[in-house]
């Protein structure tokens, strides 16, 4: 874990970084308490989807399964089975030189399929990063929860079978009169293997942010002479303004697309302004007009209410 604190237009830059899920749940374990506010143990079902802290804890620790989980993945299959009958349709457009091309290769997908004396080394393919804010008001129903967690797997299976290298980054950037804090770490890395139960939790589920973030924040020492900060455990910040504020620029190498920066309230929407921003920033040639239409034909009505009503 690293952190750093520091001033910066008079606000006060409370950043945690950490390595893991695990790293955070230790942390929480290890550290007491800096206030007497316990909403991370006394929130309720109805706000926090979870009888307890404890049930909250194990489900991030271990993985959760239950009816909503394979409601979700069910949703996240059928989607999947669209992509990759359309994904020919979403072809990144390259050069290829010379004049006679390599059958075997091309099958296998081998960027030097054609035969070319002066052989032009292959541009490598810019990595995405979705930037996903755990962060949200406490007004906002658990189906909104839910539709942007979809809305970031979707992403992210979408550009990994196009075999773009893909992040996801997770932030808890929230503020509080002159304080701005972020918990963040990087959720999914380049090569590893999506896991829906794993992921499920800290992308979708209300408790990650409501219980297990809580619990963190009730233990961060920089928070212990503004104890105001727990009457509401601080309000939504832009990943972009914290970066902002930290000086930290956003590698230009690198596609950067923010949750921070769509309504979830309609799926399809969401979805194509993403594919839209990411296709923009690098002026990549993508066609996206066939699986657009695909994704329009599809009925996203069984999660409108999702995880609203049906408790665990």
């Amino acid at each position: 874990m690293k952190k750093e604190t520091f001033y910066n237009n008079n606000k006060q830059i409370i950043h945690y970084q950490f390595d893991s899920i695990l790293e955070i749940l230790d942390f929480i374990e290890k550290n007491k308490r800096i206030t007497s506010s316990e909403s991370s143990e006394t929130g309720d079902k109805n706000f926090t989807g979870t009888n307890s802290f404890a049930q909250a804890f194990d489900m991030c620790k271990n993985g959760y399964f239950s009816k909503n989980v394979e409601s979700f993945q069910n949703i996240f299959f059928k989607l999947q089975e669209i992509i990759t009958k359309k994904i020919q349709l979403i072809k990144v457009k390259h050069d290829f030189v010379g004049g006679f091309p390599d059958v075997p290769l091309y099958l296998i997908g081998h960027p030097l399929n054609m035969i070319n004396l002066d052989i032009k080394q292959k541009k490598a393919l810019p990595k995405i990063i979705f930037h996903f804010n755990a962060s949200i008001s406490s007004c906002k129903k658990k189906s909104t929860i839910e539709k942007k967690g979809l809305v970031t797997l979707l992403l992210y299976e979408i550009f990994k079978r196009l075999n773009f290298p893909v992040e996801i980054h997770l932030h808890e950037v929230c503020s509080h009169r002159d304080i701005v804090l972020n918990n963040s770490l990087i959720l999914l890395k380049e090569n590893d293997m999506l896991n829906i139960s794993k992921i499920y939790f800290p992308l979708v589920h209300p408790s990650f942010l409501r219980r297990i973030m809580f619990a963190l924040e009730e233990r961060i020492p920089e928070l212990k002479y503004t104890q105001s900060f727990f009457s509401g455990y601080g309000y939504p910040y832009p990943i972009k303004d914290f970066l902002s504020l930290t000086n930290q620029d956003v590698d230009d190498s690198s596609i950067h697309i923010f949750s921070d920066d769509y309504e979830y309230e309609n799926i399809k929407s969401a979805l194509k302004q993403a594919i839209n921003s990411i296709q923009n920033q690098k002026k990549l040639q993508i066609d996206t007009e066939e699986f657009f239409k695909s994704i329009d034909s599809f009925d996203f009505s069984s999660i409108q209410t999702f995880n609203d009503y049906e408790r665990e």
